[in-house]
């Protein structure tokens, strides 16, 4: 049995999710990386306000022409205005006004003059150079004006944009709450860290890498645990903790031996089954299943095949029932900088690094149980099935990771 191409896969839990995220209203600083429930207008003008883009004198163009070093102009200083304050009279005719970065252009007065073509004069000041009106101006509304659509929803926030919320006086959003992921890794043989480790068991480095994966894109984790490695005990943990979470993910339990128990835990929920098998190597056994409205996705339990499932399955599945679509894989294009001779029947991802443009293989395991030399990875390269092997200089797609 071949398997369920990847991309039908995806397409298939993406249709088959029936998940809501309900709005949540967040300060400014809690809200970095959520995603809008709603569009945002500009409620006011930015700037609110014509404004002085450097420091110098403030004063009508006119008054200024024929100026220049050698026959300067002398204007008449009648006040200085500061960021943060205005200057209440209108500006007259042979008059300037002292001005700083971002203060207000007082009435009377379209253009400004930067400090270093003046004598900076306190009472009187000369002007060493002729302006067009509106030079070195800032417009009311010059970045936004009011009504303009800021944001839409659906938009994540990030920094400048919550950035630019504030410039608006705006002190909340509506956003989606975060989609909430439950983790359960099955396998007689893990053993929890901070337990000693007994004969024929493993620590569970799956727990930790997924829960730190799926946390890094955004998504609320809860990892739940069970008291032993049976069918009806899984099955138990599932179904007590189903409400709290709006996907599940498993690992292990998924291929065909004695103590693959997730088969059994879909009869025992009496859950939909979606698919078995996925054509691609590693992580082909994955398990999908629908339940009261929810996907329950079994990886496998081998640490790079997990690894290698969540990133081209999971991770798109999370894209769409978040609301994120900048957490989606990053396909490309690199050229092999290094030999890969191994035929392969179906399709493979290996493990690679990939800098400006290259793809180098900077090792020799390409286990599905082989954790740490995907640390010295950063990319996955996609080889179709039916490749006799890769060459300097190939073209191949890489997913970056």
């Amino acid at each position: 049995m071949v398997g369920m191409n990847l991309e039908e896969a995806i397409t298939l839990l993406r249709s088959a999710s029936r998940v809501h995220l309900e709005v949540e209203v967040l300060p400014l600083n809690q809200a970095n990386g959520r995603i809008l429930a709603r569009d945002y207008k500009a409620p006011i003008s930015n700037p609110p306000f014509d404004r002085s883009p450097l420091d110098g004198y403030a004063f009508k163009a006119a008054d200024s022409e024929g100026a220049s070093i050698d026959t300067p102009i002398t204007l008449k200083v009648v006040g200085e205005v500061c960021a943060g304050d205005y200057f209440p009279e209108e500006v007259g005719d042979k008059e300037a006004v002292r001005i700083m970065t971002g203060a207000p252009i007082p009435k009377g007065c379209d253009c400004v003059l930067r400090q270093e073509d003046t004598d900076e004069g306190e009472k009187e000041v000369k002007l060493y150079k002729a302006l067009k009106p509106y030079a070195n101006y800032c417009y009311q509304g010059e970045d936004i004006q009011a009504g303009t659509t800021l944001l839409q929803e659906g938009e994540k926030l990030s920094p400048v944009t919550l950035g630019i919320l504030a410039s608006m006086g705006i002190e909340q959003v509506e956003v989606r709450r975060k989609l909430k992921m439950g983790l359960l890794c099955t396998g007689d043989e893990l053993t929890p860290l901070g337990q000693p480790l007994k004969p024929g068991k493993i620590y569970n480095a799956n727990e930790v890498m997924l829960e730190a994966k799926a946390t890094a894109l955004g998504i609320e984790v809860h990892v739940f645990r069970m008291s032993e490695d049976t069918a009806e005990q899984v099955a138990h943990v599932l179904e007590k903790h189903w409400n709290e979470v709006d996907l599940m993910v498993t690992t292990g339990g998924v291929s065909v031996g004695k103590k693959d128990i997730m088969h059994e835990v879909i009869k025992l929920l009496e859950a939909k089954r979606l698919f078995w098998r996925i054509a691609m190597q590693p992580g082909t056994p994955v398990l999908a299943a629908l339940y009261r409205d929810k996907l329950l996705v079994g990886l496998s339990g081998n640490p790079f095949a997990a690894l290698a499932n969540f990133e081209l399955l999971i991770r798109p599945l999370l894209a769409h029932l978040s609301g994120d679509k900048s957490i989606q894989p990053l396909y490309t294009e690199g050229q092999m900088a290094s030999v890969f001779l191994k035929h392969s029947p179906k399709r493979r991802f290996i493990r690679a690094s990939f800098e400006n443009g290259k793809v180098t293989l900077n090792h020799n395991n390409h286990a599905s149980g082989s954790l740490y030399t995907m640390s010295l990875c950063n990319a996955l390269i996609d080889i179709p099935a039916g490749t006799k092997g890769l060459e300097v200089g190939d073209k191949v797609q890489v997913v970056l990771i």
